[in-house]
């Protein structure tokens, strides 16, 4: 008697009426084709690329790249990344940016192990049309010379 009531405690075969189904699920389509450009955020920097000059192998140099949002709605910055190791983004902004405000990217390039012209990306990810910033810099390090 008691496998009996046992069995009906765990099968699943009666149907609740009022269960959610997949049935019942509304996914709408995007709104991505309604929206007004102007009330998306839009970030503007002052340059996207920085040229380092000559550098001494082995010395670590920071930089800083300086944005304003120029959209209509806050800039929120998801992720700043380097294309190496050598490339470290060392600081911007984790809370939104406002419409009309201004903020800075910082990084620090490690020449450590390179030598000759080094071409280096940093990719920023917001929400932004389209959502990935490519920023870029060079730099010529000199390495040590060499004696045969």
């Amino acid at each position: 008697m008691l496998l009996l009531t046992g069995c009906r405690l765990t099968d699943h075969s009666e149907k609740d009426p009022d269960a959610i189904t997949a049935d019942g699920l509304n996914f709408p389509k995007s709104g991505f084709e309604n929206v007004d450009p102007a009330e998306l955020p839009k970030v503007e920097f002052e340059e996207t690329h920085l040229d380092l000059g000559e550098i001494v192998q082995g010395a670590k140099v920071e930089r800083t790249f300086t944005f304003e949002n120029t959209g209509g709605s806050a800039l929120v910055i998801s992720d700043v990344r380097g294309s190496c190791g050598c490339t470290i983004a060392k600081d911007w902004p984790k809370e939104p940016v406002k419409p009309g405000a201004s903020g800075t990217i910082s990084f620090t390039f490690d020449s450590e192990g390179r030598n000759g012209r080094q071409d280096k990306t940093i990719t920023m990810v917001a929400n932004t049309s389209p959502p990935s910033t490519v920023l870029t810099f060079s730099a010529e390090v000199i390495g040590p010379v060499v004696k045969p």
